[in-house]
């Protein structure tokens, strides 16, 4: 009997808690159904739909957040990026020929005593720094606001579901005669992620920069 009547009394103070709540409490809960990165810093990215996460990214390209840049990579895209480094093929990551790369090669890849620190971010990050001090980034942004939020900037561009799932965006930008198609992934945990950066003339096999090579 003493038994019951706690059992009882329990889901009295269940039913109360959840009453007090209110409609936010399931809202929260959604919210958190990504699981943690374990990195706070990424987790407060709002990578939820495809333009959003496309929004990030262009923020933090604009200002110069390179190492947050690099995290809104595709994990396809940020391999890509380390190997291009790594063979010195320059021409995939900047505004340069494939014979004017070996020029830049000493400024762009960076001395591992240079580095704050050893994560690929920050050598991604090393990598545009250079770019943009020789104009040479492989992607313009010229024109375009810090602050990429709908207030600012209510419509990126064109949207086009693809059949894999995966969402190209094209984006007319300043700087190009046609549009720039950014190609969006999702993680399996959810969070959707740049795939690729397509300017017009450039090569779909090329990550995570598709540059033209002429």
């Amino acid at each position: 009997m003493e038994r019951a009547k706690t059992t009882a009394w329990q889901a009295l103070v269940l039913l109360v808690s959840v009453v007090a709540a209110g409609p936010g409490a399931s809202a929260q809960s959604g919210q958190s159904a990504i699981p943690s990165s374990g990195s706070a810093a990424y987790d407060r990215l709002d990578l939820t739909t495809p333009e959003a996460a496309l929004r990030q990214f262009l923020g933090a390209y604009r200002r110069g957040d390179y190492v947050t840049a690099f995290w809104i990579l595709a994990p396809a895209s940020q391999q890509a990026f380390q190997a291009h480094l790594m063979r010195f093929d320059l021409s995939k990551i900047a505004r340069v020929s494939v014979t004017g790369a070996m020029t830049h090669a000493p400024e762009m890849i960076p001395p591992v005593n240079r580095l704050e620190q050893t994560d690929p971010s920050f050598s991604f990050a090393y990598a545009m720094q250079v770019a943009r001090r020789l104009d040479i980034m492989p992607l313009n942004l010229a024109g375009m606001p810090e602050d990429m939020s709908p207030a600012v900037v209510p419509r990126l561009g064109t949207r086009v579901q693809l059949a894999d799932g995966q969402v190209e965006i094209a984006m007319p930008l300043q700087a190009y005669r046609a549009p720039v198609v950014f190609r969006m992934v999702r993680s399996p945990q959810g969070r959707w992620r740049v795939q690729q950066v397509l300017p017009p003339g450039g090569h779909v096999e090329s990550l995570p920069f598709g540059l033209p090579t002429d």
